[in-house]
C-alpha cells in the first residue's frame, strides 16, 4: 500500500490537498460507478478550466469534455439502458472520447469499432445485439444522433434491456475487437482482474513515471487497446492528451516541441517514421512502443538520438498487458520485450507457444506467439505461431527474415510468408514496400545475398505500400490472400 501511495502521489494527480481530492474522487465514483466518465467529471469539478485534451478541432477543457459527454448521454438516454450494447464507430479525436464517455455514463457496454461503410461496420458487429450506432461518420449520421435498434444479425431479435441496480449506478464498459492482423476482427469480452490489474498499474506508474504536468501525445487510434489504455491512464491523472491519429513525422515534432510533450505513445512504423525526420523534443521524458514486434535495430537508433527514455510494451487484446522492457532491459538486450508485468504469468508450452494468466483469466491463455525467457526472466518473441517456416528441415520464423529486410537500406516494411517449394518443402517469400530512390527488387536480393544464405533468400515481391491495420501494423491476412494470387510478380 505505501508503495502505491508513492507512485500515486508521485504523479501529482491528488495535489495539492490528497484527502480533498481522494474524497470528490469517491464521490464521483458514487454517483456514476467506476467509470471513465466519473474521472472526468472528478477533474471537471476540481479544475473544469484545465485543458483536458486537443485533436484537429482544438483544444478541451475539462468542463466542455464533461458537457460535451452530457449530450451524448442525454440523446442516448430515452434509447439505451444500463447493460445494452452500444457501437462506437468514429474516427477519433473529441467525438470519439465524448461518444465514449457518454455511453458509459448511461450504463452501456461500448464495442469500439473502427470506422468504415455501414456494410463494413456491420460486418464487424455481426453476431451482437446492438442498441444503438453512435458515430460520426456523416453516411450514418452524427455522433450525438444514434441510430436506434440497429440489428446485427443477432438470433432471436433483440434481448430485453437489464434493469439497473438500485442504490448503485450500472456501471458501462468499454468493449474491444482484435486488431484484424492476422484475421478477422473478434470481440473480447474478458475483464480484467481488479487485483491484477492494480499490480500491473502500479508497475507502469513505477516504470514510466507518468506526471499531471508531463502532456502526452497519442498518434494511434482509440478504439484499439494501445490507444485506449492512454486515453484511460490521461483521463485517470488529469494529464493533458494531444490527440493527432494519421498525422505526418514532421507536424508530430512541432506538436513535441511547442506543446512540451513529456510522453509519446507510437507503434514501430512511426517510430521509424519520427527517427527520419529532424525534429527537437526539449520536454520527451518517455517514449512507449507496442502493439507490433520492435526491430533491436529501431531500439538501437531510438537510443542513440533520443536517449535512455524508449520503453517497449508487450501485450495484446486478448489477453492484456504481459510485459514492459525498460531501457535497461532494452540496452542489455534490444531484442526482448521485457520481463513479465507483476500479476502476469508466462510460460512456454511444449509447441513452443507462449502462454499468459492473471490478468484477464485465472487460466492459461494462448498469445499465438513463439517465445522463451531467458535466464533474467526476459520474454523473447520469436513470431507467431501460425507463421512458421520449415525450409530443409529448418525452423525459420517470419520475424528472423524481415529484421534483415528492415536492416537494408530504402527497406520501409516488409511481410515474409511460406510458399510450397520443391526444393526446400517451403521457400520464404517477402512482401516490400521500398525506397523509390533504392533500386527495386534486383538491387535488394544483390544485397540480400551477401547476407542470407539460398534457402533463406526470399522471393520478393514489392508494392508501393503494404496494406496496414488502423495501429499501423502490417495487415498480414490481407498480404497472405494474395500469395495465391496467379498474377502476383516475383523477383528472384
Amino acid at each position: 500500500m505505501r508503495a502505491a501511495w508513492r507512485a500515486i502521489t508521485a504523479t501529482g494527480v491528488l495535489a495539492p490537498a490528497p484527502p480533498r481530492a481522494l474524497l470528490g474522487l469517491a464521490a464521483a465514483v458514487l454517483r456514476h460507478g467506476p467509470t471513465l466518465y466519473a474521472l472526468v467529471a472528478w477533474h471537471a469539478r476540481r479544475t473544469p478550466h484545465r485543458l483536458a485534451l486537443t485533436d484537429a478541432d482544438g483544444p478541451a477543457t475539462w468542463a466542455q469534455l464533461q458537457a460535451r459527454a452530457d449530450e451524448v448521454a442525454a440523446r442516448l438516454g430515452p434509447c439505451v439502458r444500463p447493460g445494452d450494447w452500444a457501437a462506437l464507430c468514429s474516427e477519433g479525436g473529441r467525438p470519439f472520447v465524448a461518444g465514449l464517455l457518454g455511453a458509459l455514463r448511461v450504463g452501456a457496454r461500448v464495442l469500439l469499432v473502427p470506422p468504415g461503410p455501414p456494410d463494413e461496420v456491420a460486418r464487424r458487429l455481426g453476431g451482437h445485439p446492438i442498441r444503438a450506432l453512435l458515430t460520426d461518420d456523416p453516411r450514418l449520421g452524427a455522433l450525438n444522433l444514434p441510430t436506434v435498434a440497429l440489428t446485427a444479425g443477432a438470433p432471436g431479435g433483440q434481448p430485453q434491456p437489464s434493469a439497473p441496480r438500485p442504490g448503485w449506478p450500472r456501471a458501462g464498459r468499454p468493449v474491444l475487437l482484435t486488431s484484424g492482423t492476422t484475421g478477422e476482427p473478434q470481440v473480447v469480452t474478458r475483464r480484467v482482474s481488479p487485483r491484477a490489474a492494480g499490480r500491473v498499474g502500479l508497475r507502469l506508474l513505477q516504470a514510466l513515471r507518468p506526471a499531471r504536468e508531463r502532456a502526452a501525445l497519442l498518434p494511434l487510434p482509440l478504439w484499439h487497446g494501445h490507444g485506449l489504455s492512454t486515453l484511460a491512464l490521461a483521463l485517470a491523472l488529469g494529464t493533458p492528451l494531444h490527440l493527432r491519429r494519421g498525422a505526418r513525422a514532421a507536424e508530430l515534432w512541432t506538436v513535441l516541441a511547442q506543446e512540451q510533450v513529456g510522453t509519446l505513445v507510437v507503434v514501430p512504423t512511426l517510430l521509424r517514421r519520427l527517427l527520419q525526420e529532424a525534429g527537437h523534443a526539449p520536454a520527451l521524458h518517455t517514449v512507449i512502443c507496442g502493439s507490433a514486434p520492435l526491430d533491436p535495430a529501431l531500439v538501437v537508433q531510438t537510443q542513440a538520438r533520443l536517449g535512455d527514455m524508449l520503453f517497449n510494451l508487450y501485450g495484446s487484446t486478448e489477453t492484456g498487458l504481459i510485459a514492459l522492457a525498460t531501457p535497461d532491459d532494452l540496452r542489455a538486450t534490444p531484442g526482448s520485450v521485457g520481463p513479465p508485468l507483476p500479476g502476469v504469468q508466462v510460460q512456454t508450452a511444449p509447441d513452443g507457444q507462449l502462454q499468459v494468466r492473471g490478468l484477464l483469466s485465472r487460466g492459461w491463455l494462448n498469445t499465438g506467439d513463439l517465445g522463451t525467457l531467458d535466464p533474467a526472466g526476459r520474454v523473447h518473441l520469436r513470431g507467431r505461431a501460425d507463421d512458421l517456416m520449415i525450409v530443409g528441415g529448418e525452423n525459420v520464423w517470419p520475424a528472423q527474415l524481415e529484421a534483415v529486410l528492415c536492416a537494408q537500406p530504402g527497406v520501409r516494411a516488409c511481410a515474409v510468408f511460406g510458399v510450397p517449394c520443391a526444393e526446400y518443402g517451403q521457400a520464404p517469400l517477402a512482401f516490400v514496400e521500398l525506397a523509390p530512390e533504392e533500386g527495386g527488387a534486383a538491387t535488394l536480393h544483390q544485397r540480400l545475398e551477401a547476407v542470407l544464405p539460398r534457402r533463406l533468400r526470399p522471393r520478393l515481391t514489392v508494392l508501393p505500400a503494404l496494406p496496414r491495420t488502423e495501429t499501423g501494423k502490417v495487415a498480414r491476412a490481407e498480404l497472405r490472400a494474395r500469395l495465391s494470387e496467379a498474377s502476383l510478380p516475383v523477383a528472384r
